[in-house]
């Protein structure tokens, strides 16, 4: 009897365990061709249907567990093989130790795809099929839940629509939170249209359907229309340097000439702003004197604000900087440095090792073990004066004149992954920042995917927040992101080269940027509570024998 029940998990039955792998597999499968390299994000509508269609057939918890972190593991593993490739290149670790950790880390996050499969099975088997009405709610609360455990995240659901403005826009109210909570819906509802004509189901179907519909009705911006902003000249310099290179004197003169040609091809050969990549070239601005002359006389010298990743030494601490440099300062002589960013998020594996009583002595940090900052700090910046002409005067007799402005920018710098957080790069924004820079270092990727999938992280922010985004890079993707999403000018990847982009600055702060992660909090809330509801109630038959 005990080989019969063995034999049958094997089996190709739906109900066997192969079979249900197979979904699972099916739903992982999905979800990697949404993202770059492949990025046919029509797919992520339907990815998660196979995974919740065996679900609803009524599977206990401890399959679910399996089957989550099953199509968890395998997503995470082949979307994110870039891990493995940056440990094997760049941090002189031997390939089958490599893919061991990318498998570890894999695992970890995977854990978090088999807690919504058991908490939905648990759903499904006290309450049936309509139970999946709360499907979105319950992946959003892991979603949420997986950076504040593990402080990693990557490749929410959501992001995979960042190309499609009118869709991504939903996280102006919600962030990304909302985008994956209605894309989750489209594929509990393609399951729950299989039981459509028993009435529980379809009253199920019809609230999830007016959830996923009511945002869309709802403005993409809960605030006064957004008044003209000013124009901003910036210079982006990428260096195309091998990431495991060292400073020295004729790459920092290359980067310097990239950037004075860079503006001297601009209508009026001046820039408002020269953003440098974040690249393997330790620039210790504050502990070293040279670096900081060079730093200062290109800042005096060019009349533009110089926005450059450092590194800073304090103590035995190291820091992951951003650096803004003023062309003036109280003296007409000296360019003086604005507020110091340090890097808050920093990189797994690359910047610091995580889980290090157990993985510190076998795997090394790749650039160095730094400390985290604190605070998401915006500079104010003001640009060249303008002359205008203004009518003055009343009556039949106006009279004509000349009115100086200055305008004024207030930027947030934050340095390569934290690209992925969105509740970090709020927080530039809610502290008035009307423009957003993001410097980073991805040649770290080499040809994986990863560079274009940090793309489309950044851009998912730039839509959030309705702000611009300069993302300049080591050696690509360098672009200007507008605040709908769109990818200007990008510069060509492994090239080294500069280019000219014209940003726009906004003030008015959208809902989400105010607000927070209020929707994934609610959704975690109301998760919890219909989960507990499942285990109480003891007077109710339990409907399990009645899933087919």
């Amino acid at each position: 009897m005990k080989s019969s029940l063995s034999l049958s998990r094997f089996s190709p039955a739906p109900d066997g365990l192969l079979w249900q792998s197979m979904a699972a597999t099916a739903s992982a499968l999905l979800l990697i061709l949404s993202f770059p390299p492949f990025e046919l994000s029509f797919l992520a509508w339907i990815a998660l249907a196979p995974l919740l269609k065996v679900i609803a057939g009524g599977v206990n918890t401890r399959r679910a567990l399996w089957l989550g972190w099953l199509a968890g593991f395998e997503f995470t593993f082949f979307a994110e093989n870039w891990i493995a490739h940056s440990m094997t290149h760049f941090g002189q670790m031997l390939t089958a130790i490599a893919y061991a950790v990318a498998m570890l880390f894999a695992a970890v996050l995977a854990i978090f795809p088999a807690i919504f499969a058991a908490a939905l099975a648990k759903l499904t088997r006290r309450f049936g099929w309509q139970a999946l009405a709360f499907a979105p709610i319950v992946w959003v609360a892991t979603e949420w839940l997986r950076p504040i455990v593990t402080g990693v995240t990557w490749n929410a659901l959501g992001v995979s629509q960042a190309r499609h403005f009118r869709i991504a826009s939903l996280s102006r109210l919600g962030g990304v939170y909302l985008v994956s909570a209605e894309i989750m819906a489209v594929s509990a509802l393609i399951v729950l249209a299989l039981k459509f004509r028993e009435r529980p189901v379809a009253r199920a179907a019809a609230g999830l359907f007016l959830f996923a519909a009511v945002f869309f009705m709802l403005p993409t911006q809960l605030s006064r229309p957004e008044p003209s902003g000013a124009t901003v000249t910036i210079v982006g310099v990428q260096p195309n340097l091998p990431p495991d290179s060292s400073l020295t004197e004729s790459d920092l003169d290359n980067v310097i000439r990239l950037t004075k040609d860079a503006i001297n091809r601009t209508p009026d050969k001046r820039a408002d702003i020269a953003v440098w990549a974040e690249s393997p070239l330790a620039l210790f601005y504050e502990n070293d004197p040279a670096v900081r002359a060079k730093l200062d006389a290109l800042a005096r010298e060019t009349g533009s604000y110089l926005i450059a990743s450092t590194a800073t030494r304090e103590d035995q601490r190291y820091f992951n900087s951003v650096h803004t440099i003023s062309p003036r300062s109280n003296s007409q002589f000296d360019a003086k440095p604005l507020r110091r960013y340090d890097k808050i998020r920093l990189v797994p594996f690359g910047e610091y090792v995580p889980w290090r009583p157990a993985l510190g002595r076998f795997v090394p940090a790749i650039v160095g073990d730094f400390t985290p900052g604190a605070e998401a700090v915006v500079n104010l910046l003001r640009l060249g004066s303008e002359r205008a002409m203004i009518m003055t005067g009343e009556g039949s007799a106006p009279s004509a004149a000349i009115e100086r402005t200055t305008n004024y920018v207030r930027v947030g710098s934050f340095v390569c992954y934290e690209a992925a957080y969105p509740n970090l790069v709020r927080r530039f924004a809610q502290n008035g920042a009307t423009l957003l820079v993001n410097v980073s270092n991805d040649a770290w990727f080499g040809n994986t995917a990863g560079a274009r999938q940090h793309l489309m992280h950044a851009m998912m922010r730039a839509i959030e927040n309705d702000r611009d985004l300069v993302r300049v890079t080591n050696s690509g993707i360098s672009a200007l992101v507008t605040a709908d999403g769109r990818v200007v000018d990008p510069l060509p990847m492994f090239t080294s080269g500069a280019q000219v982009w014209q940003a726009r600055t906004r003030n008015v702060q959208t809902f989400y940027t105010q607000r927070g992660d209020y929707f994934a909090v609610g959704c975690a809330i109301l998760a919890a509570a219909v989960l507990a509801a499942s285990f109480i109630n003891p007077f109710r038959r339990s409907v399990e024998k009645r899933i087919s």
